[in-house]
């Protein structure tokens, strides 16, 4: 049937579901100014020109032995890659099985038709996660209040009623967008059904609007070990930079700007934006070509600057900050570009303290501090940089 884009909306039937995020409250960005979100204001993915917006879709009531056997099969993609990396815990996925018990209405999800028959989760992911995880034994049920007989117990555990109930009574509604629709709509529907609960960064939508063997590529990359430990990256579940896929975001910011850096003119995320847009079906030997630069440019850093790298020194306390600081990234990760793996760590002890001594200097505090995307800040704190290594390896 043909609804609009309003309608497909509202037919929701509920509010968006919310994401758990252990943190001890001590991020591990630090956040110098909103450095990319105040350029998108309602519309992140960068869409101006859409208003009302037609779609053809296809209502459907699933039982959860059904969905449970679409995602086994692969017809529905669950993948991590998709969405927010983190999920609901145990405690969360159990309340929702509770309510399929109660016959308490559950919101819609809503799917895109990839290919006929094989789906990606627009919305609704956490709700099938928790579904699929459960018919399949994964967790036991805790927390329960009305059905508090059934916590500790497994699906397989159940008394066999219970099991009927989940598995042919209970049933969920999906609104699948079929693939004759616009190609954007999918990511416009995105959007709208995640503003009203966690807002969802840049990063993220980029990552759900251009799929392809680039976005493979960066989130392969973002999830290295090597670049995690120079991230300062020690536990994912209490990592902002992780959950909130800023790690990916800086692969992107290198790959973008690796060979154009000194001629920035402004418009930090639409610059990143129009790389993906353009790019995001590269062929596979220009991807790998990419990779290998990003991987190169890590290895120097970390020869450079070893675990300070990315943060910041405070002359006033004698002490590094042990936050990544965006900006500073930008400022290493592309002054280490002409020089060789070795020398950098040859002078890295001298190169450190020229970080220091930097961090004494009002120029580069304001081009790291202040308005850090205008484009002679961006220009100003790499040709500083550089500048100071070049003179420690002589």
């Amino acid at each position: 049937m043909l609804i609009t884009f309003d309608e497909a909306i509202s037919n929701k039937g509920g509010t968006v579901e919310q994401i758990e995020f252990d943190t001890d409250g001590k991020r591990d960005i630090e956040e110098t100014e909103e450095q990319l979100d105040t350029e998108y204001e309602e519309d992140p993915i960068g869409f101006w020109e859409s208003k009302q917006r037609d779609l053809l879709t296809s209502v459907l009531d699933y039982n959860l032995r059904s969905l449970t056997d679409l995602v086994k099969n692969k017809q529905i993609d669950l993948s991590p890659n998709y969405q927010r990396r983190n999920r609901w815990k145990d405690d969360r996925k159990s309340q929702l099985i509770e309510s399929f018990l109660m016959n308490v209405p559950i919101p819609n999800i809503f799917l895109n038709e990839d290919a006929y028959g094989h789906y990606s989760v627009i919305d609704g992911k956490q709700r099938l996660t928790a579904i699929s995880d459960f018919l399949f034994g994964r967790f036991a049920l805790t927390g329960l209040q009305v059905f508090g007989e059934a916590n500790g117990l497994r699906f397989d555990e159940l008394p066999a009623t219970l099991q009927t109930i989940l598995e042919t009574r209970a049933n969920l509604r999906a609104v699948i967008i079929l693939r004759q629709s616009d190609p954007d709509i999918k990511y416009q529907v995105f959007q709208r059904l995640n503003t009203g609960g966690i807002r969802l960064n840049p990063q993220e939508i980029r990552n759900s609007a251009w799929p392809g063997k680039l976005n493979d590529m960066i989130l392969e990359e973002s999830l290295t070990s090597e670049f995690h430990k120079l991230l300062g990256i020690r536990d994912k579940n209490r990592s902002a930079i992780y959950s909130e896929m800023r790690d990916a975001e800086f692969v992107l910011r290198y790959l973008t700007f690796r060979n154009n850096w000194d001629t920035f003119a402004g418009g930090m995320g639409r610059k990143l934006d129009n790389f993906m847009a353009e790019h995001h079906n590269m062929p596979e030997a220009s991807v790998e070509e990419a990779r290998s630069s990003f991987r190169i440019a890590v290895r120097k850093a970390r020869a450079a600057f070893g675990e300070n790298a990315f943060q910041r020194w405070s002359p006033e306390k004698g002490s590094w900050r042990r936050q990544v600081l965006a900006s500073l990234y930008d400022a290493e990760i592309f002054a280490v570009g002409q020089f060789s793996e070795e020398s950098l760590r040859e002078h890295s002890g001298e190169i450190i303290e020229g970080v220091q001594s930097l961090f004494t200097d009002s120029q580069f505090r304001r081009a790291v501090d202040a308005a850090t995307n205008t484009p002679s800040y961006f220009r100003d704190r790499i040709t500083m940089m550089r500048d100071m290594i070049s003179e420690k390896i002589g």
